[in-house]
């Protein structure tokens, strides 16, 4: 299970996690509402986001359905 990182930890991890997670503001309630159930149990619906020019080195993935990302396999909630 992904390590979560409390929002008082700024790093600079959870601010390129708030950063991605501005890209896309409107997901959760645009989102179907079994996506969502499934996010608020834990099962994401996880999609690569290609930032290797801005950010190399980093893995970077995003929930289609909730604003939770995850970068280098810890999961930051902006």
């Amino acid at each position: 299970m992904a390590a979560m990182v409390e929002p008082t930890n700024r790093t600079p991890d959870s601010e390129l996690a708030t950063q991605v997670a501005r890209l896309w503001p409107h997901r959760e309630h645009e989102a179907n509402i079994m996506l969502g159930q499934l996010c608020r149990v834990g099962l994401h619906w996880w999609r690569q986001l290609d930032l290797s020019e801005l950010v190399p080195g980093k893995d970077v993935h995003f929930c289609f359905s909730c604003q939770k990302v995850k970068i280098d396999g810890v999961m930051h909630n902006p």
